[in-house]
């Protein structure tokens, strides 16, 4: 039988160890997401996505009916199919989240469309098409990006995602045309902060890892001693065997 010191120091290892699981268990409770929080970010995304649908199909639609280059006509079309799929998928989401979407472009977006009405012969309507398509989606590419990154709500990441594999599949199609004027676009703003809060901890999430590093630390060296103790006071007194 064991002696009563000895159960006393099973009986602390065991109480180490269940606040050592204590401590992990809230630990992985405060990792968890506290519900699906919408942002006005998330909603911007859904407004935009809705937007560039509003004036790309039906700029898509021109392309594949007014086009002169035969690989404008096809990426009219791609282009007018993929964005009535993602308004699909973009006027549901909003439905489920309550977000409002609006029904017609923007001002800027309908300018752009009166170039294209506008145009005076078809190979002018491609260049207009191609590099007012292609500078709205550079733009647009980099703020679904950017929302997709910091979006804490899952339904967002998931259409964030999709929608720029649209956008980045659309701008692929319209330089294969050959049309691009690359000198035209914008200079990509690159923020040097973004990537390094990206891999910063916070102060919480530090603290429960020295925490539970000390505590598992500590229970692993007493138990081993306790087990190492042990050992040696059998060795040291075999008749406690027949206790």
């Amino acid at each position: 039988m064991h002696s009563a010191s000895e159960r006393l120091r099973a009986a602390s290892v065991l109480l180490v160890l269940l606040v050592l699981g204590q401590f992990a268990l809230a630990a992985v409770a405060g990792a968890q997401p506290q519900g699906q929080p919408i942002t006005s970010t998330d909603e911007t995304l859904i407004v935009k996505v809705r937007l560039a649908g509003l004036w790309e199909m039906p700029a898509g639609d021109w392309a594949r009916t007014r086009g002169a280059s035969p690989r404008v006509k096809e990426v009219g079309m791609s282009i007018m199919v993929d964005h009535g799929r993602l308004d699909v998928q973009d006027r549901a989401l909003a439905a489920e989240l309550g977000i409002g979407l609006p029904d017609q472009p923007t001002a800027e977006q309908q300018g752009w469309l009166n170039e294209m009405q506008n145009a005076r012969t078809p190979a002018e309507f491609d260049r207009i098409f191609v590099n007012r398509l292609r500078a709205a989606h550079g733009v647009i590419f980099s703020a679904i990006a950017q929302i997709r990154a910091g979006t804490k709500n899952d339904r967002i990441r998931a259409f964030a995602t999709t929608a720029n594999q649209a956008v980045l599949r659309h701008i692929t199609l319209l330089e294969s045309t050959g049309l691009a004027d690359f000198d035209a676009l914008p200079q990509p703003q690159l923020s040097s902060t973004s990537a390094s809060a990206a891999l910063d901890l916070k102060a919480t999430d530090i603290i429960t890892v020295v925490v539970l590093a000390v505590l598992l630390g500590g229970a692993t060296v007493l138990l081993l001693w306790l087990i190492r103790n042990s050992r040696t006071r059998l060795k040291l007194r075999p008749g406690e065997l027949n206790e």
